[in-house]
């Protein structure tokens, strides 16, 4: 429900259903509310089909399906990169570390192949997690979504200097881990950060142990000798020497990736020994596939897309085609404007605000779906935040989940945010945006 302290009143013109009202007493999780929802946008738009559609067992069987659990450290661009695979926006994304705070599941489907998606959360370990207070969903999601996939994608950010020279002990303990069961690829992102070539190659080179499947890629030598004179005998065989050496080396290092990728493939290892493995490598010996992308523009995407659908499996549908994100819609509005609080506020204020679903009605008259939040403030820094000068920051927050949601329900939305502001900052004028209808607050 609305707060106390402040009273809004809706005039809706005739042919409206309102699906959800303060003045109701109707709860929000009351789904008999949304029965009354036109035939509108995708399955999105209304929970009560939603709803259906997961629970519909009546799914193709005569298909192929592949799931995909995306693995990287937190901000790589795992949810960025799944809006671009799924060529609309069905996760929200953010600039800030640790958006995705639990598993989602966006599903694709062409034609007779479905592929899963796991949106996971950004890999963390158990120091991590205590030392920020993370929900257990944060260190646990990881290694659930790669228990139920087919193929691990593993995205590397390759924009970060600090990172990218190699793949997080993290993400290579569950690599280690679950080669005996599931094939992985990797994905370098963000790629357009970095124009040189030879540099892409060499860091390639790098991240993959210079092999593709424990398949090595060393460089031959030729054993065909000229004629030399002393000298250029003599430094001839110093640079043998240390080629020898060098040979030397990369046999050793060859010896070492067959050992952890034969014991890694031969089952199950103990997260003891999995951090031992890894313990000194900055790639991985045992990816199937190498990709370089850019999310954020879409390069590359078209090529990993249809490898994705090529590696399907023949085997039944999981979800029923209308199925964009298991999700429920609800949830996913509030987790939309979370995104956009983290995008536009600073430090750790949009952390502490959580938005509550107040309103959600459709104007038949208008064709408009009708969403509205409200979001309660603690102390006058947060309020003053919030609103911004004259109000604009809000407005702005406003207007970009606005577009979103247009997206995410395939229809036209008008979106507003009721804030709930400190009794300092009360005095700031809480309308967010321009009202599309007759709408007073007291």
């Amino acid at each position: 429900m609305l707060r106390k302290n402040i009273v809004q009143l809706f005039y809706l013109p005739r042919r409206t259903f309102l699906l959800y009202s303060p003045s109701s007493g109707k709860s929000i999780d009351e789904l008999e509310n949304f029965n009354s929802l036109p035939e509108i946008g995708n399955s999105n738009t209304n929970p009560v089909k939603h709803k259906h559609y997961l629970e519909n067992n009546d799914v193709r069987t005569d298909g192929k399906f592949l799931n995909i659990s995306i693995l990287g450290i937190p901000n790589s661009g795992k949810s960025t990169l799944i809006n671009r695979l799924m060529g609309k926006q069905v996760c929200p994304p953010s600039c800030k570390n640790n958006t995705t705070r639990r598993n989602a599941r966006a599903v694709l489907t062409q034609g007779s192949t479905q592929l899963v998606f796991l949106d996971t959360p950004g890999v963390v370990d158990e120091e991590e997690a205590r030392r920020f207070k993370l929900e257990d969903s944060l260190l646990k999601d990881p290694e659930l979504s790669c228990q139920e996939a087919d193929l691990l994608l593993v995205l590397h950010d390759v924009s970060n200097r600090y990172v990218r020279e190699g793949i997080d002990k993290k993400v290579l303990r569950l690599l280690c881990k679950y080669q005996h069961r599931v094939p992985c690829i990797l994905v370098l992102n963000k790629i357009d950060s970095m124009p040189e070539s030879r540099r892409i190659f060499d860091l390639i080179r790098k991240l993959t142990c210079n092999r593709l499947d424990n398949e090595s890629g060393e460089i031959k030598i030729s054993k065909t000798d000229p004629k030399w004179s002393v000298e250029s005998y003599l430094k001839h065989k110093k640079r043998r020497s240390l080629l020898c050496a060098e040979e030397e080396r990369m046999e050793v290092e060859r010896r070492s990736m067959e050992s952890i990728i034969n014991e890694a493939k031969d089952g199950m290892v103990e997260d003891e020994r999995a951090l031992e493995l890894v313990q000194g490598l900055l790639g991985w010996p045992g990816f199937r596939d190498v990709f370089s992308i850019s999310a954020l523009k879409g390069d590359g995407v078209k090529d990993l897309r249809d490898y994705l659908l090529d590696s399907a499996k023949a085997g039944s549908h999981r979800f029923s085609s209308n199925i964009l994100l298991d999700v429920d819609p609800r949830q996913a509005v509030l987790d939309i404007v979370k995104s956009k609080l983290l995008n536009n506020l600073e430090g750790d204020i949009p952390r502490a605000l959580s938005p509550i679903l107040e309103l959600w009605q459709f104007d038949e008259e208008k064709s408009v779906l009708r969403i509205c939040v409200s979001i309660q403030t603690r102390n006058s820094r947060q309020s003053s935040n919030l609103i911004g000068t004259h109000g604009k920051k809000i407005r702005q927050i406003a207007r970009e989940v606005e577009k979103m949601l247009e997206e995410f329900f395939d229809h036209r939305v008008v979106f507003t945010i009721q804030p709930i502001l400190h009794k300092d900052t009360r005095k700031l004028n809480p309308q967010n945006e321009e009202p599309k209808e007759k709408t007073v607050f007291v």
